[in-house]
């Protein structure tokens, strides 16, 4: 009789139900110090020291599964009377996709809850944890108040949006280790919590597109991972905050058709990964800061309707890669730097509304690429 044999006749007493994991371990714990205490076990022919050692060590490893097993169901039913719990606060949620949110438990099972990863819009990591909630465009409507974020110790990547959520995004998200956020095209509300600074996995974040107010908190500079930053179509105020500059891997950030005042701040230049900015439809003013031209993967630069003035700096003829340059609708002043003609790869250009002086720069022969070209009332 083999080895294999007698390790597989002990299997039963491993198999995890619910219902009966008390008796289960203790089972286990039986078994496990009887071969190790047991001298007329130890003593039987068929079973070698060696195989005592193995059969223990495959003792432990099962052990170790049934409280890994444990701690799983444990986290599993707080994650689904937490989402059942939101759910119950939710309007029409019934009719909504969420109609497969429902309790199902194994037959037999003590349990008041069911896994929720076979839910719609929920996924889950290898453990039967929540990793992901996709909810966008669901039909959602309600508030995020009653959401139990700690309930989700690995809930990474959260998409609401394109929903009917509202009220106020609540501090606790942070408590998420969260890599992608996107509560964009809701209703949502009041002003963006600083404690998002908290936050530093995260990857990406889009609030676009609610009624969200007040300014944008400094704090988002410590989210040293974010490459896309989209807070466009608000009620922003108030200044961009120069700890933007801190985010080094960030390369996106829209934030127009908001009511951002003050200047740019000079740390936009310190981005360099940065390949797309857009701050147009704003309230800005100063000068457009001459450290545009340290970020040499720039495809596109929208800084037009605001009340930026000065003059154009030369240093953005440094950006080679550029394909889209608007500063149109401004107070911008002075002669159009010839440098400009070194933006070969430029297909849009638009300066016009403006208080520009001179002549179109000979240098503007080089710009081949363009197919929109606006430089109208620009010149004295």
């Amino acid at each position: 009789m083999g080895l294999s044999h007698k390790v597989g006749s002990f299997l039963p007493y491993f198999r995890y139900q619910r219902g009966a994991f008390s008796y289960t371990i203790l089972a286990s714990l039986s078994l496990c110090f009887g071969i190790t205490g047991n001298k007329a076990l130890k003593s039987r022919s068929f079973l070698t020291k060696l195989q005592t050692k193995k059969l223990i060590s495959v003792c432990l490893v099962f052990f170790v599964i049934l409280l890994s097993s444990s701690n799983t169901a444990s986290a599993s039913v707080e994650e689904v009377n937490a989402l059942l719990k939101w759910k119950e606060t939710l309007q029409s949620a019934n009719s909504s996709l969420l109609t497969t949110w429902i309790l199902n438990p194994t037959k037999g099972s003590s349990s008041s809850a069911s896994s929720p990863c076979n839910w719609f819009g929920v996924s889950c990591n290898a453990e039967g944890s929540v990793a992901q909630l996709n909810l966008t465009d669901s039909s959602v409507n309600g508030t995020l108040e009653t959401f139990s974020f700690p309930s989700f110790p690995n809930l990474a990547y959260l998409d609401l949006s394109m929903n009917e959520l509202s009220g106020p995004i609540p501090p606790q998200i942070s408590s998420l280790p969260l890599v992608y956020l996107d509560l964009s095209i809701n209703k949502f509300s009041g002003n963006i919590p600083p404690e998002i600074g908290l936050l530093t996995n995260l990857e990406i974040l889009h609030f676009v597109e609610n009624q969200l107010e007040g300014s944008i908190p400094r704090e988002i500079g410590q989210l040293k991972s974010l490459s896309e930053l989209g807070l466009y179509t608000n009620y922003l105020s108030g200044p961009i905050p120069s700890s933007l500059g801190n985010l080094s891997n960030l390369v996106s950030i829209y934030l127009y058709e908001n009511q951002l005042s003050g200047p740019i701040p000079e740390e936009i230049g310190n981005p360099t990964n940065l390949k797309l900015v857009y701050m147009d439809n704003n309230r800005l003013t100063g000068p457009i800061p001459s450290t545009f031209g340290n970020l040499s993967r720039l495809t596109v630069l929208h800084l037009f309707q605001n009340k930026l003035s000065g003059s154009i700096p030369n240093e953005i003829g440094k950006l080679k890669g550029l394909v889209s340059l608007s500063f149109q609708t401004n107070n911008l002043s002075g002669s159009i730097p010839p440098s400009l003609g070194n933006l070969t790869s430029l297909t849009l250009l638009h300066l016009h509304i403006n208080q520009l002086s001179g002549s179109i720069p000979n240098e503007f022969e080089n710009l081949k690429s363009i197919v929109d070209l606006d430089m109208s009332e620009v010149l004295d």
